[in-house]
């Protein structure tokens, strides 16, 4: 049997990437995806019109949009088991190291990584209250590892872990029967790596045990795991997916 029949899901930056494959996973294994982006027909198009989704626009930062969409989630599909909050940059302009990231940068960066990942929380586990459900949240091992030229995408990141976990607590002590967890993807095939030169992509190949980048597909199993009910015991953790990456050999 399909792992979500019955289920409803609501995944951000369902448009490409990451997002757009947990969308399709879910969907084709018996949820109802409701697939969220700035661009939402794009979203829909990606994950494929003859699976049972719909198109949401969403600016996952803009707090009177979670309450439109969350509106239109409970009219029409009555209730969220899953949220999936895969939206995020990487950087705006050109990459700036930490010693001169601009203000304005930074923000940007954590409006929508960290505070689009807040809203989108916050406004769930009101839906999911009662019922229970699942958050799955998407940092990434630039949460653990030094970013020299992507300061405010490793900070951001590290608070998306941190907020994870917070959350989780936070409903075990309210007693909510919501479970709460973080995947943190390493080097992966999206449109936020698709520009890197050939040179420094083979570099980063090179530092990874499996030598190669992961594709969306790999990360979406991980966060369809923890969304199922397989996971029912998984709570308040944070799931390294980089193959090898941080647990690489120093010496070999």
């Amino acid at each position: 049997m399909p792992r979500f029949t019955d289920k409803v899901a609501l995944v951000t930056g369902a448009a490409s990437g990451i997002g757009a494959a947990i969308a399709k996973l879910l969907a084709s294994h018996g949820a109802f995806v409701w697939c969220a982006d700035l661009d939402p027909i794009t979203a829909e198009s990606v994950v494929g019109s003859r699976l049972s989704t719909k198109a949401l626009r969403l600016d996952v930062a803009d707090n009177r949009d979670w309450v439109d969409a969350m509106a239109r989630v409970t009219v029409e599909s009555g209730k969220l088991d899953i949220l999936v909050n895969a939206a995020g940059i990487s950087k705006i302009g050109n990459v700036s190291g930490v010693l001169n990231v601009g203000l304005d940068e930074w923000q940007a960066v954590f409006r929508i990584n960290v505070d689009g990942t807040l809203l989108g929380c916050q406004h769930a586990i009101r839906m999911m209250q009662r019922a229970g459900g699942a958050i799955v949240n998407i940092s990434s091992t630039a949460a653990l590892a030094p970013t020299h030229t992507l300061a405010a995408y490793g900070a951001s990141k590290a608070a998306v872990l941190q907020l994870t976990k917070s959350l989780a607590a936070a409903c075990a002590i309210d007693g909510l029967p919501i479970r709460c967890n973080a995947v943190l993807p390493g080097m992966t095939d999206t449109p936020m790596t698709s520009s890197m030169a050939p040179a420094f992509k083979s570099a980063w190949e090179n530092q990874i045990p499996l030598k190669r980048f992961a594709k969306p597909q790999e990360i979406a199993e991980l966060i369809a795991f923890l969304a199922s009910d397989a996971a029912s015991y998984v709570n308040g953790a944070g799931y390294l997916i980089d193959g090898g990456l941080i647990a690489r050999p120093v010496v070999s």
